[in-house]
């Protein structure tokens, strides 16, 4: 009989895999979208598919801890009951509404410049809090019963500190991009481009690497 533990590992599995499968389609359709000789509608093209692949990385994030806090709660490993699942899922919810509402909207500013903040301090308040907790799993107090989970956790708030890192490298790609789309390719924007995205990758690679070793500990539970 399939219990709800299994249902919940299967979408933890599937959000491992679009989060990594999103961000490879994102790496690659950035790459055309900077190569030169090409034209704007070839850049605007490859930027609508990249901001839509982006999507799924961003929303698998947040997903991707609250099915695994859940899963956690029902085998035991970490004691935070219904309240704490619910403030778990409160907070995801939230991320992804921010996701969502700055993608669908991208094109009407409106309150995005909010809605920025509201998911930065979001971010950084989860980082936090998941710092603390395996501060206090390390130290044998707090509710993570296991400390292969307390790694978990502390691998993802690694995931978000790379995050960050990725938006203050991307931040000179915007202004390069629409430039060369509304004016035309030259030299200098191009160069800003390349070098803004090959800084991200680093921060990027970063995600990949925690994100499989996540997945690695998950699996063996070594400690």
């Amino acid at each position: 009989m399939i219990e709800l533990y299994d249902i919940l590992l299967v979408a933890h599995v599937l959000c491992f895999v679009y989060w990594l499968g999103g961000d490879l389609g994102v790496f690659y359709a950035s790459g055309l979208g900077i190569s030169s000789g090409i034209s704007s509608q070839a850049r605007q093209t490859a930027r609508k598919i990249w901001h839509w692949l982006d999507q799924f990385p961003r929303v698998c994030q947040p997903l991707t801890a609250a099915l695994g806090a859940t899963m956690a709660d029902i085998q035991g490993w970490l004691a935070i009951g219904f309240g704490g699942l619910t403030v778990v899922w409160t907070a995801a919810s939230i991320w992804v509404f921010n996701v969502l509402y700055l993608y669908l909207k991208s094109d009407h500013p409106g309150n995005q410049s909010l809605i920025r903040k509201i998911d930065y301090l979001l971010q950084w308040v989860v980082a936090v809090t998941f710092l603390f907790l395996c501060f206090q799993a390390f130290t044998g107090l707090g509710p993570i019963e296991d400390r292969w989970l307390a790694v978990k956790m502390l691998i993802f708030a690694g995931t978000i500190f790379c995050s960050f890192a990725s938006r203050i490298t991307m931040k000179p790609f915007g202004p390069a991009f629409k430039r060369i789309v509304a004016e035309g390719e030259n030299s200098e924007d191009l160069l800003i481009l390349k070098r803004s995205l090959y800084r991200t990758r680093v921060p990027i690679l970063g995600i990949w690497f925690l994100v499989f070793l996540a997945g690695a500990i998950g699996v063996a539970k070594p400690f």
